[in-house]
């Protein structure tokens, strides 16, 4: 009788410290998020990200059309990382995510894209890898992780760059960052 008391009491201990821990990560992720998108959504942003000002978005992305909504670089590096978002105005539920993913792998096949589908925050989306030319240093490239999901049945594209020099200081924590979209 004592054993099975002293073992109740130990697992309610265990318990309540182990949903502890839990809500404190989640409390620290979301004192850490930046809102984005007007507070439609929030990400976890690595350190050293800065919002870019609208006269270097425009230099970046110089076609208006496929300009994102909004972007934020490492500014140590002086434009060469980047996590951008565009809210489209197409029309996209989750369960066409797989469909669009792959029409747009076969749009860009000669830069031998990988496709990959993700669950973050229990929302599923689909990935899209490459390394692109840089026109501005052909001699190198630029590696490319474009996210793709459906918020408010519109199709979200955010994406991570970086030149291909600068892929293994920041890749792992663009792609946690990807991870981190909460809507």
């Amino acid at each position: 009788m004592k054993n099975r008391i002293l073992f109740s009491a130990m697992f309610v201990c265990s318990a309540f410290a182990l949903s502890g821990c839990d809500s404190s990560s989640d409390s620290t992720a979301e004192a850490n998020s930046t809102k984005i998108l007007g507070g439609k959504a929030t990400i976890v942003l690595p350190e050293g990200y800065k919002i870019m000002p609208q006269d270097m978005l425009e230099k970046k992305y110089t076609q208006a059309a496929q300009r994102p909504k909004e972007a934020w670089y490492v500014e140590s590096e002086g434009g060469k990382v980047t996590m951008a978002f565009s809210m489209t105005t197409n029309p996209m539920k989750e369960s066409q995510l797989p469909k669009f993913a792959e029409m747009m792998k076969n749009q860009l096949s000669a830069f031998s894209p990988h496709v990959s589908e993700v669950t973050v925050n229990g929302k599923k989306m689909q990935r899209l890898q490459m390394t692109t030319p840089d026109i501005n240093n052909p001699a190198t490239g630029i590696y490319n992780v474009m996210q793709f999901s459906s918020l408010e049945d519109k199709l979200l594209i955010t994406t991570f760059n970086s030149t291909d020099d600068l892929k293994e200081k920041y890749s792992a924590a663009g792609v946690e960052a990807l991870s981190s979209l909460k809507y």
